[in-house]
């Protein structure tokens, strides 16, 4: 009986003023679906993190400081945050799939600005269209990879997409650090590549089955300002002070990483000082596919507890110049930032499944992008002004606090939610 009015509602436009629910297909979707939305994922998020080596040549072409780079950076995050809170709930109207076309295709027009730039006002334009394609991706990949699970496993999916996001973002930045030392034509190469794998992960997810009975007649769009309710802010607001822990150590290492391996290592080869985001990254990709099983408050626990234990080995590794601990703490870093993302976007997947609130994922992005994006700006003035050793040793412990003031939180929250059972 459900099925028939849901069909009779599709199939009768006319009969409501309003925006349709899209409905979804229970149909048993092959590995390759899943991992192909996996894969976008990682694409995307290497897009996202593939600039920041290429910063240094562009500022040799075109004559500006370090923060002309940071207000680059800054565009790319005001058009994710901006498209998630006015956009968010595009996937809504258009369906996950096509969302996640758009994306891509909004992520290629920014690789052919990059391509065509002329000077830094172009990467400004060219990082806010990522941005935006970064946004529509995040407010729609989530629930895409919940849908096409075999088991459709939420922790399941948020692992996959911790795993993808993390790899992608080093992974990105390391290719185009090799490009850099590398490549004949390091400002075309990287960007040739991913626009590529882009077109690739395009074709291939327009192949899948639709997942989603999406309306045949599409009623007009227009951006509204992201709303939550009194039950889906307070969510958010559970999950905030991990969010913020995990994303602003990130913002720490994109910010302040490779200048502090440049200095460790007494080196101007950059994909060697860009493997500090290959650690970080790589191993936040690594913890969440090894601890999967993990619950969701235990795994955001356990993230906040190696974010501080990192975040501390880092700093002191800097401070007694060694190299090999200042790596181990990054690795540790990394970790936590994995199983903080993995625990916090399955708690919020989870609720947005099992009550409806589908404008969960674009706030839960929109809160991450704003954590990561601020140190990164903050930073880079901090460490023109008081040296990149101060700013690194007083923001880790800014994060440190805050990754323990999360983690007992979260502890207290769960004591709590064990006394009401």
């Amino acid at each position: 009986m459900a099925r028939l009015m849901i069909a009779h509602r599709l199939a009768a436009p006319e009969l409501r003023g309003h925006r349709r629910p899209i409905a979804q297909h229970h149909r048993q979707h092959r590995p390759w679906h899943f991992k192909t939305v996996v894969a976008i994922v990682f694409v995307v998020m290497a897009a996202s993190s593939a600039p920041s080596p290429l910063y240094g040549l562009y500022q040799q072409q075109w004559h500006f400081g370090t923060t002309t780079s940071t207000v680059v950076y800054a565009c790319y995050a005001v058009g994710a945050i901006l498209t998630l809170l006015v956009a968010g709930d595009l996937s809504e109207h258009l369906g996950t799939q096509r969302t996640i076309v758009m994306a891509l295709a909004t992520v290629v027009v920014s690789f052919l600005t990059f391509l065509l730039a002329t000077g830094a006002w172009a990467l400004c334009l060219a990082r806010m269209i990522q941005g935006v394609g970064v946004g529509l991706l995040t407010s729609s990949a989530g629930s895409a990879l919940a849908d096409l699970h075999r088991d459709r496993s939420h922790r399941a999916a948020a692992a996959a997409n911790s795993a993808a996001t993390s790899t992608g973002i080093a992974l990105g930045a390391v290719f185009s650090g090799l490009a850099v030392q590398f490549a004949p034509a390091p400002l075309v190469t990287p960007f040739v590549v991913l626009t590529v794998l882009s077109v690739g992960a395009l074709a291939l997810v327009r192949a899948i089955p639709a997942w989603q009975i999406a309306p045949a007649r599409l009623r007009p769009w227009r951006p509204r300002v992201l709303r939550l309710g009194a039950e889906p802010r307070g969510i958010l607001l559970r999950v905030a002070p991990i969010v913020t822990a995990g994303w602003a150590v990130v913002g720490l290492y994109l910010a302040l990483g490779v200048d502090l391996v440049a200095g460790l290592l007494h080196t101007t080869d950059r994909a060697l000082s860009s493997l500090v985001i290959l650690v970080v990254q790589g191993c936040g990709g690594i913890a969440p596919m090894l601890l999967r099983r993990l619950g969701d408050r235990a795994a955001s626990v356990t993230g906040c507890a190696l974010l501080v234990a990192g975040v501390g080995v880092s700093v002191i590794g800097y401070d007694t110049a060694h190299a090999q601990l200042f790596f181990f703490g990054a690795a540790i870093t990394g970790a936590g930032f994995g199983l903080t993302f993995m625990g916090s976007t399955s708690t919020v997947t989870a609720a947005m499944i099992a009550k409806g609130y589908p404008q969960l994922l674009p706030g839960f992005f929109a809160l991450a992008y704003l954590a990561v994006s601020v140190p990164v700006v903050v930073l880079g003035a901090a460490a023109s002004r008081f040296g990149v050793a101060a700013a690194f040793s007083g923001f880790g412990l800014l994060v440190a606090l805050l990754a323990v003031a999360a983690g007992v939180i979260a502890v207290r929250s769960g004591r709590a939610e064990l006394r009401k059972q």
